[in-house]
């Protein structure tokens, strides 16, 4: 599970370091990661997985099923044509290819976002215009998702409709 906010910077030969809590695998036991896939993201940032967490979405996205409609095969195309692996060097950092820095628009100061299931990397500014934008609706995500059928913690609303209770 990746969460928080690390602010680092992107060096002259477009290495960025991969913040030592993001690398750690919440399972006891088992060992930091240092290999990665990333790719486009949505609202203009890269998508970071670990290889497990790649396999699970590509599955989710229908590797199985190549003809799925015209918006899952067009997903399908430009995440897995824009997508590479990289692996940490000994310092923690990896590589960022031009095209994927092009698509997010990092330039030097970048900040690494936990989103649970993946690792996001945005630049700095376009990070906090998201933020600002987004976290004033934030109840309204909450009751999106909680009459979606999800359960949130705290929500009091464990998957069911309220005319379920009688």
């Amino acid at each position: 599970m990746f969460v928080g906010k690390y602010e680092v910077r992107l060096d002259s030969k477009h290495r960025v370091i991969v913040p030592q809590r993001l690398r750690e695998s919440r399972t006891e036991g088992s060992p930091v990661w240092s290999d990665f896939f990333l790719t486009l993201g949505a609202e203009g940032c890269l998508f970071v997985y670990t290889p497990e967490g790649w396999e699970g979405m590509m599955d989710a996205m229908g590797a199985t099923k190549p003809m799925a409609d015209e918006s899952l095969r067009t997903l399908q195309r430009l995440v897995a044509a824009n997508a590479v692996r990289s692996e940490c060097d000994a310092q923690g950092r990896i590589v960022l290819p031009a095209e994927l820095r092009v698509h997010a628009g990092l330039k030097r100061d970048v900040i690494w976002i936990g989103a649970v299931g993946r690792a996001e990397i945005w630049d700095r500014e376009r990070w906090r215009t998201y933020q600002t934008k987004h976290i004033a609706q934030l109840g309204e995500k909450f009751d999106i998702v909680s009459r979606a059928g999800f359960a949130l913690p705290g929500s009091g609303n464990h998957g069911r409709d309220d005319s379920d209770e009688r």
